[in-house]
């Protein structure tokens, strides 16, 4: 928290997330009520969450074209005026329920999330410059932990909104517009401190997926504790399980509550005490984890689910205190990795690197929660809990039995 009062770059892109974040949550809850409100909701709600995936595959490129963009400070202005715009065009529009409004609601949130992904690639050269190298794991945590709270709060708070408002969504997308313009204001308070220098080969503007692939490699080589392919397999595989299981819990509880209440009750439970995992942990970065390699923290994280694959189903309530232990370990990672990247990339390539990894991230994510849904329902919750316990304990275990060659660092 001392880092928001003395750095006032900090600050201003700190509140400035807050605000994006608060929209960005804010709409998305409001638009599957929005789908459900429509006589075939299944089939609406099952296209907006379809649609709505697409965007995660282009982090890569938006991370470049914000690589590429000379006047980063002017972009982060008028990129906030847009989404701010897109929103006062859903408001417009939004009143009438025809598949044609719907699709054309669809392309605004899918553009609004694009330009998201663009403001992140547009704040890491800014953050390397402004913000300490020593600080950059409690920059990114302190961001992180703001956008786990406003996840656990943001539902509650969005109903209750949307029910003061007598559940009109156009005075909601309003709101909306509202949150994204005094994001701009925010940051046009603190203009004097967003100036950065970038020397651009423009002859070399050109989007290389081998190019980003290599310097992925490069970021995963600087923790000598594993080679970078070891690394990598476990990231993946850590997000792949994670959210597995976080939908295969809602399957679990409807034979298996450990709780003496209702279903809904435990599902929440659940959820809330992953995302109080993350947030905690978010809050306190320098915590042993912030001394430890990047692949202890992985190794850590497998074992932990492998532990509460095997409680989850006998011993609900412990696992309940594994699932929080997990949520604030895998909070580390990403700060973790931010920092690595923004010590050793060049401000020309920060925001490809970025959105490259979180690409591979949210791929995993999203197979993570098809493969682990669909075997739930071919062979049970039990024997595909079994399985994810399996894939983390012959993660851990592969390296002993096949080392692949480190290469030395550069």
């Amino acid at each position: 928290m001392n880092l928001i009062k003395r750095n006032s770059t900090f600050r201003s892109l700190f509140l400035c997330n807050v605000f994006n974040t608060m929209g960005s949550n804010l709409f998305s809850l409001a638009f599957i009520i929005y789908a459900s409100t429509y006589p075939n909701s299944k089939m609406y709600i099952s296209l907006a969450a379809l649609l709505m995936v697409f965007p995660t595959f282009l982090n890569a490129y938006m991370g470049y074209l914000a690589d590429h963009t000379i006047n980063k400070k002017r972009a982060l202005f008028i990129t906030s005026w847009i989404q701010s715009g897109l929103f006062i065009t859903v408001a417009l529009v939004i009143a009438q329920r025809t598949l044609i409004i719907f699709l054309f609601c669809i392309l605004m949130n899918l553009v609004d999330e694009l330009f998201a992904m663009y403001k992140d690639g547009l704040e890491l050269p800014i953050m390397q410059e402004r913000v300490s190298s020593n600080d950059i794991q409690s920059a990114y945590g302190l961001m992180q932990g703001i956008s786990s709270l406003i996840g656990i709060v943001g539902k509650p708070v969005g109903l209750m909104l949307l029910a003061l408002l007598g559940h009109s969504f156009s005075i909601l997308a309003l709101v909306n517009a509202g949150l994204y313009l005094i994001s701009g204001f925010v940051l046009l308070g603190s203009r004097n401190s967003l100036d950065v220098t970038v020397n651009l080969d423009q002859e070399k503007f050109h989007f290389s997926i081998k190019t980003t692939l290599s310097q992925i490699g490069e970021v995963f080589k600087r923790d000598q504790a594993a080679s970078a392919t070891n690394l990598i397999i476990m990231v993946l595989i850590i997000n792949f399980s994670i959210n597995g299981i976080l939908p295969l819990i809602d399957l679990a509880m409807v034979h298996h509550n450990p709780f003496d209440s209702s279903f809904g009750f435990a599902v929440t439970v659940f959820s809330i005490t992953f995302s109080l995992g993350i947030f905690i942990s978010s809050i306190f970065m320098n915590d042993l984890f912030h001394k430890g390699s990047l692949t202890a923290i992985l190794r850590t994280i497998l074992v932990l689910l492998i532990l509460f694959s095997l409680l989850i189903i006998p011993f609900g309530l412990a696992a309940v205190a594994v699932l929080f232990i997990i949520g604030y370990a895998f909070a580390k990672v990403n700060p973790k990795l931010t920092s690595i990247i923004i010590q050793m990339i060049p401000k020309e390539d920060l925001a490809t690197v970025r959105g490259g990894i979180s690409t591979f991230f949210a791929t995993a994510s999203s197979l993570g929660v098809l493969v682990y849904v669909a075997l739930a329902n071919i062979i049970g919750v039990n024997f595909t809990f079994s399985l994810i316990a399996l894939s983390c304990l012959i993660t851990i275990l592969y390296p002993i039995f096949i080392k692949p060659n480190k290469e030395p660092l550069q």
